[in-house]
């Protein structure tokens, strides 16, 4: 029997910027089992579609630039809502390719943008953590000024996933605050729309409420 597909479930969270301090120490009551700071580090988000074909099955096509390399991938929703969801994540060129064409056929890995529109592009400073040996928690704060956390598993069981993802946020209640998290994609949205009413030089974007759900 083949093995399972490893998928990204994934929980998304606020968080106040005046408890990172005590969530590097690892000094917050209760304390985490274990907490292992990982790394800082800055990457670009490059979104594309057209006529939001790919958003609207629930495909997001995105290149990813560090300092040192570039990677593109197709995050593909699996299910879930606003905060709570489940990805595939496709790296390999010629599945990405076979998710892509039936929906977009004027996709092409050899042409600039990949023959398609520009969706979204922004900058991101991320700090990962390690936490109790199994959860990735990471915080994001982009370069429009939007800040979220996520709280990850690599599972092949989703419901499972998501259950030990919400203890653990139980748990440690005191850094993983209630309220509606908004994704980056959304806040970037949100922020390009109010930027083009006040004359800037932002383009408005209609997020419908079914898109919203999986923004990350």
């Amino acid at each position: 029997m083949a093995a399972k597909r490893l998928l990204e479930v994934e929980s998304k969270f606020l968080f106040n910027p005046s408890l990172v301090a005590t969530l590097q120490s690892n000094r917050g009551h209760p304390a985490f089992k274990r907490l292992e700071a990982l790394h800082t580090h800055t990457f670009t988000d490059t979104y594309y579609d057209r006529r939001d074909t790919l958003s609207k099955n629930g495909i997001w096509l995105r290149q990813r630039t560090t300092e040192a390399s570039m990677m593109v991938e197709a995050k593909v929703r699996i299910s879930g809502d606003f905060s709570r969801s489940t990805f595939d994540e496709i790296t390999d060129w010629q599945h990405i390719t076979a998710i892509i064409r039936p929906h977009l056929p004027e996709f092409s890995t050899q042409k600039r943008g990949f023959g398609l529109d520009l969706l979204a592009e922004f900058t991101t400073t991320r700090q990962e953590f390690r936490a109790d040996d199994q959860f990735a928690v990471v915080l994001d704060h982009t370069d429009f000024g939007h800040s979220v956390g996520e709280v990850e598993l690599m599972a092949e069981d989703e419901k499972e996933a998501h259950g030990q993802i919400d203890q653990f946020m139980a748990r440690y209640a005191w850094f993983f605050l209630k309220g509606k998290a908004e994704g980056k994609l959304e806040a970037y949205f949100r922020a390009q729309s109010t930027d083009h009413s006040t004359g800037g030089s932002g383009v408005a974007v209609t997020l419908r409420e079914e898109d919203q759900t999986f923004k990350s």
